[in-house]
């Protein structure tokens, strides 16, 4: 949720309480009916409710919004900077960001099939301290879901040689299938 969502909420949600505790009084006739109803003729003929009243509007449609926006990955997010891999046994090991993006796009564009790559690596709580989001172009003839598990694990295997980290869970998106003919005496390796 974001800081906008959470400061509407900080003053929606005291403001319907309120309205609640109202309603309640009213129903379990703690307040008198003849305040209530004068009180309540005094708010309808204020210009100011009808203001107040297109905020809670807003302010609902705000926050109905934040039930369908999708996040694809909580606890992730796109990092940049130092990856820590290891603190404690000879000192602290720190891999800068565009290192493990260059391992990962060497590693995928080896794969038979893949014309072009491109990574982003996100934060990821548990035992796998990152999560890999590679971009492939597809060369034409060839099967998106071998490839994928082609580059899954050239990548995997590429970060266990340099970095020792097993595992990485790797998102692998198709964002073009070309028919250009990869010549392998220009390819970037």
């Amino acid at each position: 949720m974001g800081i906008i969502r959470r400061l509407i909420l900080l003053f929606y949600v005291p403001a319907v309480m309120a309205a609640l505790a109202i309603c309640a009084g009213v129903c379990l006739d703690f307040i008198p009916k003849d305040v209530w109803q004068s009180e309540l003729k005094n708010i309808i003929a204020r210009q100011e409710t009808l203001a107040v009243l297109a905020g809670m509007a807003l302010a609902s449609l705000i926050l109905l919004t934040g039930i369908f926006t999708r996040r694809s990955d909580k606890n992730m997010s796109l990092i940049s900077g130092d990856v820590h891999l290891e603190i404690g046994k000879p000192g602290d090991v720190k891999v800068t960001v565009p290192a493990i993006v260059g391992v990962v796009e060497r590693a995928a564009v080896t794969v038979s099939g893949v014309r072009a790559a491109e990574a982003e690596v996100y934060r990821k709580d548990g035992d796998v301290p990152i999560k890999i989001k590679l971009t492939i172009i597809l060369s034409q003839g060839f099967s998106a879901p071998r490839v994928s598990e082609s580059a899954t694990a050239a990548i995997n295997e590429a970060l266990r040689t340099a970095l020792e980290i097993d595992n990485v869970p790797v998102e692998v998106k198709v964002n073009e299938i070309t028919h250009a003919i990869i010549e392998r005496d220009k390819r970037v390796v």
